[in-house]
């Protein structure tokens, strides 16, 4: 079916979506918990939220403009820094609007229908009946960031072949950041207890192990990222290494302006990087998601934004765990020249 512009809308999601068997749960040693539960998307399976059934052909099927910015990657790879980094590249370093307006609502997720969906019904990622209200908050949020007048940037978790197609039909800008899958996996564990309380009770482990059997959110991680990889050297797409950012800031500054033919200044690079400084960045409250504890959806006891470093995962991983996910690194790489940066 064409659209009203000409573009192709889907019917239906070429790809098929299976609830997963709880005995394989089971079999994995995964225990029965809410945050394990979901559908398996696509031919490599991603594990979703359950109303993915609803809203994914919503997102399929979004309608992009050529001068979009699109933020990819995988859930605690980068994507919070490197948002804030774009837009204020892209809004001539803004400060004083990006200090009170929350990032969530200057960078919108195209998955939010997804999100709201996880928070809106009290964090329980089993639940696949959705209320009313839940529906019409997703669809008003949908609404929302197709309404948005000028340029719109947007963020996503969910990986390449799971977005419009129509994003790469326009040429719409498409960053991707990636992330050495060690770290990955301690500060995902870390995100999963800010959100969730019951995530105390899960130690690190038996989350490894869950990540590792793609029982998380958006996994498999390696053909997420595989995704993204395939499309390095194309125009409209700039490939990122959340190491390099952080080893060094002026240079992803640089690279990211170029991409997005934002010329700057020595001194607007230098305030750039005093901006996303650790110490200011964890402080800043238009990006440390101060305002989901103050909902009482998110913990004090733990941080949106905890350390900002790279080879945390030693404090986690050692002697056998330690040598299980280098083989399974070095297995998922293999055939490939995708190589994640050294932590």
């Amino acid at each position: 079916m064409m659209g009203d512009t000409g573009r192709k809308l889907f019917e239906k999601l070429p790809f098929e979506i299976k609830d997963i068997d709880a005995t394989k749960l089971a079999e994995a040693g995964i225990p029965d918990a809410p945050q394990y539960r979901g559908v398996l998307v696509g031919p490599n399976k991603y594990f979703l939220h359950p109303s993915y059934k609803e809203f994914g052909l919503d997102i399929y099927n979004w309608e992009a403009r050529s001068d979009d910015v699109y933020l990819l990657g995988y859930h605690r790879s980068g994507t919070t820094l490197h948002a804030e980094l774009i837009w204020l590249i892209a809004n001539n370093l803004d400060f004083e609007k990006a200090s009170i307006e929350l990032l969530d609502f200057r960078f919108r997720h195209i998955d939010g229908q997804l999100n709201n969906v996880l928070l809106g019904s009290e964090q329980k990622m089993g639940r696949a009946d959705l209320t009313s209200d839940l529906k019409d908050i997703a669809e008003k949020y949908k609404q929302q960031i197709g309404e948005v007048e000028g340029r719109r940037f947007i963020k996503c978790h969910l990986p390449i072949s799971l977005n419009s197609p129509h994003i790469f039909d326009v040429g719409s800008k498409v960053i991707y950041v990636a992330r050495n899958p060690k770290d990955v996996i301690v500060s995902m564990y870390h995100i999963c207890c800010f959100f969730f309380q019951d995530m105390e009770k899960i130690p690190f482990e038996m989350f490894f192990k869950a990540f590792k059997s793609n029982m998380i959110i958006c996994l498999p991680y390696f053909e997420h990222v595989k995704e993204a990889w395939r499309r390095r050297n194309e125009k409209n797409f700039l490939f990122l290494f959340y190491e390099d950012t952080m080893k060094d800031k002026r240079g992803a500054i640089t690279k990211i302006a170029e991409f997005l033919e934002k010329p700057l200044t020595a001194e607007q690079v230098d305030a750039l990087e005093d901006h996303l400084s650790f110490e200011k960045f964890k402080k800043n409250k238009s990006v440390n998601m101060d305002h989901f504890v103050d909902m009482g959806i998110g913990r004090k006891k733990e941080a949106f934004i905890r350390k900002g470093q790279s080879g945390g995962w030693r404090d986690y991983f050692s002697g056998d765990l330690e040598r299980e996910v280098d083989e399974w690194i070095e297995e998922n790489l293999r055939g490939t020249d995708l190589r994640f940066r050294e932590t």
